[in-house]
């Protein structure tokens, strides 16, 4: 079984990665330490698509799949896995 990513998929992933590298990363440790949740960074991922993942593009989502969904998720896991679950 050959398996790879759509080119949409892979554009998805780099996304949320660079996200979770430049956004999340420098200021999870932070974060944790004291408590905070940094709801201005959470409204950073509505404006690239990440926050209404699986509402239909025709009422205003993303319309993105399951599958999509995890891609999003795993890749915002390597900032902070806290702010992926939210």
């Amino acid at each position: 079984m050959h398996f790879a990513l759509t080119e949409e998929q892979t554009a998805i992933q780099d996304t949320a990665l660079a996200f979770a590298r430049d956004r999340i990363a420098p200021g999870a440790l932070e974060w944790d330490e004291t408590s905070h949740f940094p709801l201005d960074v959470i409204r950073e991922t509505a404006v690239l698509g990440m926050g209404t993942i699986y509402v239909p593009a025709a009422q205003g989502g993303s319309g993105l799949t399951r599958f999509d969904g995890a891609l999003i998720f795993e890749a915002l896991s390597y900032g902070c896995p806290a702010i992926s679950a939210y």
